[in-house]
């Protein structure tokens, strides 16, 4: 049996880690590359790919057709008990966990004391965690994912504030990481488009608090998720491989301004590998594994002057005509806004309401699921109306809480999911050079990491296992 530590690096295809280990030949990310094995790996989800689906594809060990979850916030109570994730079945075997940041992993378990640690993810409806030392960190991410769902917003002020200062030194964040943060808040006042980088030093902080949890508690299996590389690709990924596309359609100043941020986000992931590194070389009994769930690749690229966001989810359901003790907002990721309605009555009521809702001559596309949980989608691109049709009357966006967002960036993501992702897995104790393979389905990932602890892998789940995992 071998300790694991499975990074989950979202999104982030071998084209781009190849890329980032080809310009900086001595970077960690190159070292990792050059000796561990590789393989590129393939989501077999249907339908259209999301992080919060392929995610609880790779934890559960089967595909979206039967696990079923599409959006964040669900209730996964029955999902929990029918196909548990990778983490509930290790620590029913006592094995002992640590959880950072993954995704769908609030509220905390029932049985939050058998953890080593437990933090959920950003996306989260509460900010509990344990130990609770680091609950002011998570309100701090927390609020940092809401008001940065389209455009970064720059009333954040990372780091300020005596308290909030105090309390991150004492939760693991290390003197570099704020030395670097004082570094990009005096950046910014010369370069406001640079606030964009905010995403990434967010995963920095929580990174350096992750590293401190895991050599205090060095759980035999632990997680930690990192988004701000896939946050980047999006929007940039033209800026990086403008030989993607057929036509160009963003300037030469947008090229030239964001043209180097997806190394910069590599290079904050690169400081976390180094410390990583370090770690298992001086603990070799765990394994480094990198995972991705999906990938991307480039879209099409266009000039995106606004997006349409939902502000204000209470002002939308009051002029829909619903109370507020009719609804609770959940978590989710602009474009998608969640709710879940009290009843089934409220349910029926406010799916007639949204059929009568249009947007440039348009029903808004939703989801309902298990009676009561909806999921909106918006982020209409640039809009030519400055209104909407309920009833077939006009109303100004503001009276539902939307608006019209002019856009940081100015392009849509100019890349976007595809099947194929990455899976790295560097072992200090058997360090490799052999050619990277294909084939592997992210199924095959956690019945491997079952068969590692020696625990009985569940008959659902995918019974191919990758042996430098398994054994």
């Amino acid at each position: 049996m071998r300790k694991i530590i499975l990074f989950e690096l979202n999104e982030v295809p071998f084209r781009v880690l190849d890329y980032y280990a080809d310009k900086y030949p001595t970077s960690h990310i190159a070292k990792i590359l050059e000796y561990s094995k590789q393989y590129e790996t393939k989501t077999t989800d249907e339908g259209h790919l999301h992080p919060w689906t392929t995610w609880p594809t790779l934890h559960r060990g089967i595909t979206n057709k039967s696990h079923g979850i599409k959006d964040l916030g669900e209730d996964l109570e029955k999902i929990d008990k029918s196909y548990p994730t990778i983490w509930q079945i290790l620590v029913q075997n006592t094995v002992s966990v640590g959880v950072f940041s993954s995704l769908h992993t609030y509220p905390l378990p029932f049985n939050i004391d058998k953890y080593k640690y437990y933090v959920p993810d950003p996306f989260a409806a509460g900010f509990e965690t344990k130990p609770k030392k680091i609950e002011p960190f998570q309100a701090f991410n927390l609020m940092m994912s809401r008001a940065s769902a389209r455009n970064v917003s720059r009333k954040i002020q990372i780091g300020s504030g005596t308290v909030l200062l105090t309390t991150l030194l004492r939760s693991g964040v290390s003197i570099q990481t704020f030395y670097a943060l004082a570094k990009q808040l005096v950046k910014e006042r010369t370069q406001p488009w640079m606030t964009t980088r905010r995403r990434t030093y967010q995963s920095s902080i929580a990174f350096d608090i992750f590293f401190d949890l895991l050599k205090k508690e060095n759980p035999q299996f632990t997680t930690f998720f990192s988004n701000n590389v896939a946050s980047t690709m999006h929007r940039y990924w033209a800026a990086t491989f403008p030989e993607d596309y057929a036509e160009n359609l963003l300037d030469e100043q947008w090229h030239d301004r964001y043209a180097h941020e997806i190394d910069f986000a590599l290079g904050e992931l690169d400081q976390m590998m180094k410390k990583l590194l370090n770690f298992i070389e001086s603990n070799p009994n765990y394994k480094l594994i990198i995972a991705s769930s999906m990938g991307q690749a480039a879209t099409k690229m266009i000039n995106l002057e606004t997006e349409l966001t939902l502000k204000n989810m209470e002002s939308f359901m009051d002029a829909l005509g619903f109370k507020k003790e009719d609804w609770e907002a959940l978590p989710a990721m602009h474009p998608q806004y969640n709710l879940k309605v009290q009843t089934p009555q409220v349910a029926k009521d406010f799916e007639k309401t949204l059929r009568k809702l249009k947007i440039q001559d348009n029903p808004i596309n939703y989801r309902l699921k298990n009676e009561l949980f909806f999921s909106l989608d918006l982020g209409h691109v640039n809009l030519k109306q400055d209104f909407l049709i309920y009833d077939e009357r006009k109303f100004d966006l503001t009276k539902f809480g939307l608006e019209n967002e002019k856009v940081q960036e100015q392009a849509a993501g100019t890349a976007y999911h595809i099947p194929e992702g990455s899976l790295i897995i560097y072992d200090p104790k058997k360090k490799t050079s052999e050619k990277r393979q294909t084939g592997i389905d992210t199924t095959q990932i956690a019945p491997s990491i079952l068969k590692n602890f020696d625990v009985q892998i569940p008959d659902y789940m995918n019974s191919q296992t990758i042996e430098e995992i398994a054994n």
